[in-house]
């Protein structure tokens, strides 16, 4: 925020010197006013003895990119999704990829992030066909683009009915939660999907 504002000092300080050097050549006595008027010696005015300003800090991208779950053998590629045209969670491009849920928490941070994936595809197995498998206790690791990893522990396994709407996903928390959600169930012809939805918490270690 103030690199801005100090950037346009030093170039006035740059300023002030490269007149001073100028006047030191031609009106030695200007130079002699200058530095008075400016509370520095006459000798001092020059860039080299200028104080080097402090760099911005360095940022840090935490978008989730991995997911990694050991137990059932899933290291997928992290998607950035949002809602879909039905206001339902979006899900992955990619049978093999996750979806993680982009306007809310990311992992980590206070709140429940939600990463979905599909169970099965068309051309076979996906991601998450093995979710149902996961017990207490479970380790599931998210990796963020700057390399740092948060891990949880699996709590809960539940399902619910895919037309279903439970609020407490998206409820404000105080405590790092992540929940993964596949489909669940018989296929539904009227609804094009499965009939339920699994749903996986596990709290931050």
């Amino acid at each position: 925020m103030l690199r801005g504002p100090l950037t346009g000092l030093a170039l006035c300080l740059l300023a002030l010197t490269g007149i001073a050097a100028f006047l030191a050549t031609s009106h030695p006595a200007a130079t002699t006013r200058m530095a008075a008027a400016t509370g520095t010696p006459a000798s001092r005015q020059n860039a080299s003895e200028l104080t080097v300003l402090p760099q911005a800090a360095v940022q840090v991208d935490t978008t989730p990119v991995r997911l990694i779950i050991p137990r059932i053998a899933v290291d997928a590629v992290i998607e950035a999704r949002g809602l879909n045209a039905q206001k339902n969670l979006d899900t992955p491009m990619d049978a093999q990829e996750v979806a993680w849920y982009n306007q809310g928490p990311r992992p980590g941070v206070p709140g429940n992030a939600i990463i979905n994936g599909h169970v099965n595809w068309w051309t076979g197995g996906a991601v998450f066909g093995r979710l149902a498998e996961l017990r207490p206790g479970d380790e599931v690791t998210v990796v963020s683009k700057d390399g740092s990893r948060a891990t949880f522990k699996v709590g809960t396994l539940r399902t619910l009915a895919a037309a279903a709407r439970d609020a407490s996903l998206f409820a404000p928390s105080k405590t790092a939660t992540l929940t993964l959600i596949t489909c669940a169930g018989p296929w539904d012809f009227r609804l094009g999907s499965d009939t339920d939805r699994l749903l996986v918490t596990a709290a931050l270690v």
